[in-house]
């Protein structure tokens, strides 16, 4: 019996522990789901920061070559230092669950984690490069100022060794800032304002002054100086003051557009004066009357023009003053003008009057009209109301058909009654 109890007792051991164990299978396989999962979104979030990350500082990488003016080793470096970023993402940009993989056997951190820590390198030089370029922009802002100038005005296109002169001048600049010799840089910064001052200087004077000296020059060469002396001393003063000016001020472009305009001016003057001057060289035995008419009938045309006068009979001086006093008086007399003619003030007045008045007739039209429209509907409201009103009395009043026979059944009863009571003899 002892047998069969102990037996007994074991099976159902037995059996509790089977069932214990087919109860914790599901539990622990679904647990082990759950953490599948977890770690799965995990590895998927790590990758997606990752990704963010390189996007990010590949926008700014891009901008940083820009900056190897400031410091060309401190670019190279920070370069360097993004390669090596660079090359750990590439190794898990295509497979996100790498990413939290072990870098290497002789790392103890994934692969995400070598990119984060050497992007925090690369960080680490490019805010030690903005650094330097804050440094560098505020202390060389005129020679930075300066040199963009010079390329806006084109100044390597016209004095192209003077400009990488002062190129490699400017560049240098900045090698003592990255040095951290300051005071160096400003020394060197105030020379190289005089000589980037100095070329642009001489890239205006290249431009709006050369020309007009070798025009001088070839009238000179042609004889212009000895045929008329006084017009090409003329010329030449214009252009010395031009030439001062551009010198004084050469980024006064409106100054300077003056100065070169008055040079053209006398330029043009020399030219027709020696003209004219051979002009009157070239005629032969003195016979110079044909010329003297000739200018005489141009002022003839003059005063024709302004009075229809004959002058001819005075000498050609007291023709051109009186021309010159007739003018005087013409532009005195347009300048006392008024702007406006009074008879058309006077006209535009009346118009306007006219349209005050049409404009205030418009407006009684429309209140006439506004009272018209209000009667209207007054008279279709009275209407509406009498044909009301004649539907409640038609409603109320006895109908004539009705009441007129029984007004003569009435009078027939009275007739016999007055018969039966009055019987004929």
């Amino acid at each position: 019996m002892k047998n069969i109890t102990i037996s007994g007792l074991s099976i159902a051991l037995a059996m509790s522990l089977t069932a214990c164990q087919s109860t914790s299978e599901p539990a622990q396989i679904a647990s082990e789901t759950n953490q599948a999962q977890q770690q799965s979104t995990n590895t998927l979030q790590i990758f997606e920061k990752a990704k963010s990350d390189y996007t990010q500082w590949l926008r700014k990488m891009e901008e940083s070559q820009s900056f190897r003016l400031y410091s060309s080793d401190l670019v190279d470096d920070l370069f360097d230092a993004w390669e090596e970023a660079v090359d750990v993402y590439a190794d898990f940009d295509a497979d996100p669950e790498k990413a939290t993989e072990s870098y290497s056997l002789f790392s103890s951190g994934t692969y995400a984690e070598v990119f984060d820590k050497r992007l925090g390198e690369v960080a680490a030089l490019h805010a030690e490069l903005l650094t330097l370029k804050q440094t560098a922009d505020d202390l060389l802002a005129e020679a930075i100022t300066e040199m963009a100038y010079l390329d806006a005005i084109g100044a390597e296109e016209v004095f192209s060794s003077r400009y990488k002169r002062i190129a490699k001048e400017y560049r240098s600049l900045f090698v003592y800032v990255a040095d951290n010799d300051l005071d160096d840089a400003q020394l060197k910064q105030v020379r190289f304002l005089k000589n980037a001052k100095s070329l642009e200087v001489a890239v205006v004077l290249k431009r709006n002054i050369e020309p007009l000296q070798k025009e001088l020059a070839l009238l000179r060469k042609e004889g212009f100086r000895s045929i008329a002396p006084i017009s090409y001393a003329k010329a030449n003063a214009a252009l010395d003051q031009a030439a001062a000016t551009v010198s004084a001020e050469p980024r006064a472009e409106d100054v300077i557009e003056e100065a070169v305009f008055l040079v053209n001016f006398e330029l043009d003057h020399l030219k027709h004066m020696g003209l004219e001057v051979k002009r009157f060289k070239s005629v032969n035995d003195g016979k110079f009357e044909p010329l003297i008419l000739a200018l005489e009938n141009q002022i003839h045309r003059i005063s024709q023009a302004l009075d229809q006068q004959d002058l001819r009979n005075k000498p050609i001086k007291q023709q051109t003053d009186l021309l010159a006093g007739q003018a005087e008086t013409l532009v005195k007399s347009l300048k006392n003008k008024p702007d406006v003619d009074p008879q058309l003030m006077e006209l535009m007045a009346k118009l306007e009057e006219v349209n005050s008045d049409l404009s205030n007739t418009e407006q009684q039209v429309d209140v006439l009209s506004a009272q018209v429209v209000t009667l209207e509907a007054k008279k279709a409201s009275d209407e509406s109301l009498i044909d009301d009103l004649r539907m409640v009395i038609d409603t109320i009043k006895p109908d004539e058909a009705k009441v007129k026979p029984a007004e003569n059944s009435t009078s027939v009863s009275d007739s016999e009654a007055v018969a039966a009571e009055d019987p004929k003899v």
